[in-house]
C-alpha cells in the first residue's frame, strides 16, 4: 500500500508542480506524501526522514495556500516560503530516492536501484539550475538555463512516477497477502488502495514470480 500511495502522492506533488494548480497540489499531494512514507518508514528510517520533512512541507502548503486565498501573495513571507517549497519539495524526492535504492538493493532489484541513482542525479541538476537561474542576470543566459531547469524537472517528474510504480509493481508484490482486505481506518486511502490493486490487477497475475530482475 505505501508504494501505491506513494505513486499517487508524487503525482500530485510533482506533476501538479508544473500546472497552474499547485499551490493547491502541493497540500493534497504531501499530506498523501507524508502517510505514504510514514507506512514505508517501517521498511527503511530513510522513509522516516522524508517523512518528517513531508509534514513541514504540508504546513508550508496550507499557509501558502491560505495567504493566496487571503490575497497575500504579494507577501515578502509568502514569496519565502515559496521557495522553502520549491526547495523542499526535491529533497523530499531524492530522500524517498535514497530509501527506494537502498531497498532495491536489499531485494536484489537492480534496475529500480540504477533508475533511482539515475532519478537523483536529474534531480540535482534540477536544482542547480533553478539556483543559476536566480543567479543569472543575462536575460538570454537566464532564459538557457530556465530552459534547462524546466527540461531537468520534467525528466526527474516522469522518473519518479516511473520508479514509484515500478516499486510497487516489483517490490511490494504481496502474494501472500490480499491487500484488498486491509483497511487504514481512513476512506479516502483505503478508496485508493482498491483502485491501485484493480488497476494492476492483471499486471500482477502475469508479473514475476520472484522479486528480481530477470
Amino acid at each position: 500500500m505505501g508504494f501505491g500511495l506513494l505513486f499517487f502522492a508524487c503525482f500530485l506533488m510533482y506533476a501538479g508542480a508544473i500546472t497552474p494548480l499547485a499551490s493547491f497540489t502541493f497540500v493534497i499531494g504531501s499530506a498523501l506524501m507524508m502517510y505514504a512514507l510514514f507506512k514505508l518508514s517501517e521498511q527503511n528510517k530513510m522513509f522516516f526522514v522524508g517523512f518528517c520533512s513531508s509534514v513541514v512541507m504540508l504546513v508550508l502548503s496550507l499557509i501558502i495556500v491560505v495567504m493566496y486565498v487571503f490575497g497575500a501573495s504579494s507577501n515578502v513571507f509568502y514569496k519565502t516560503l515559496v521557495d522553502v517549497q520549491i526547495y523542499l519539495s526535491p529533497a523530499i524526492a531524492i530522500i524517498a530516492l535514497i530509501a527506494i535504492a537502498i531497498i532495491a538493493k536489499e531485494v536484489d532489484v537492480k534496475r529500480i536501484q540504477a533508475r533511482a541513482i539515475v532519478n537523483i542525479i536529474f534531480v540535482f541538476i534540477y536544482v542547480v539550475f533553478d539556483i543559476i537561474s536566480r543567479i543569472v542576470k543575462n536575460a538570454e543566459a537566464m532564459q538557457r538555463v530556465g530552459l534547462v531547469c524546466f527540461i531537468a524537472q520534467i525528466i526527474y517528474t516522469l522518473l519518479l512516477l516511473v520508479n514509484t510504480f515500478n516499486c510497487y509493481m516489483r517490490i511490494c508484490y504481496e502474494e501472500d497477502r490480499d491487500m484488498s482486505q486491509e483497511s487504514s481506518g481512513i476512506a479516502v486511502f483505503d478508496f485508493l488502495n482498491k483502485l491501485m490493486n484493480k488497476a494492476t490487477d492483471k499486471n500482477r497475475k502475469n508479473g514475476p514470480k520472484n522479486k528480481g530482475d530477470k
